[in-house]
């Protein structure tokens, strides 16, 4: 169960750090609507709301010093190719991220989703600030 539960988490990073085709050459629009559930975030914030995401699933990510990653977090990340946590930590604020701010000024939208078994907390919704389409 637990490969089942990894192989769809890289399957869904990897989507999630794909560009939209249907992107191109739309008009801007920010974000949607608030109801929406989307709101404005930076880099340094969806890290952290990321990290958030992991230590609800169970996965401690930082030693007690708030620096250092733990042996598990890098393990996990180990898990699906990133090395260790800094890695994975790489791979969230600048691959994935380059993925979504595609106006490449420091913003995106930002959406949580549910949390079931197949939708880990550490998963999102996000569109670029200031394009008509999310990912």
């Amino acid at each position: 169960m637990r490969r089942l539960v990894l192989l769809f988490v890289v399957a869904t990073l990897l989507a999630l750090m794909t560009p939209g085709v249907a992107a191109a050459g739309k008009p801007s629009t920010g974000c949607p609507a608030e109801a929406s559930g989307f709101f404005r975030t930076d880099r340094n914030a969806w890290w952290e709301r990321t990290v958030e995401g992991f230590e609800a699933e169970g996965i401690t990510v930082y030693e007690a010093d708030g620096i250092t990653f733990t042996e598990e977090f890098d393990e996990f990340a180990a898990a699906f190719g990133f090395g260790d946590g800094a890695g994975l930590e790489f791979f969230v604020r600048v691959t994935q991220w380059a993925g979504i701010d595609h106006n490449d000024n420091g913003f995106v939208c930002m959406k949580e989703r549910p949390v079931t078994p197949g939708n880990p907390a550490y998963f999102f919704s996000g569109a670029d600030d200031q394009a008509s389409t999310t990912q």
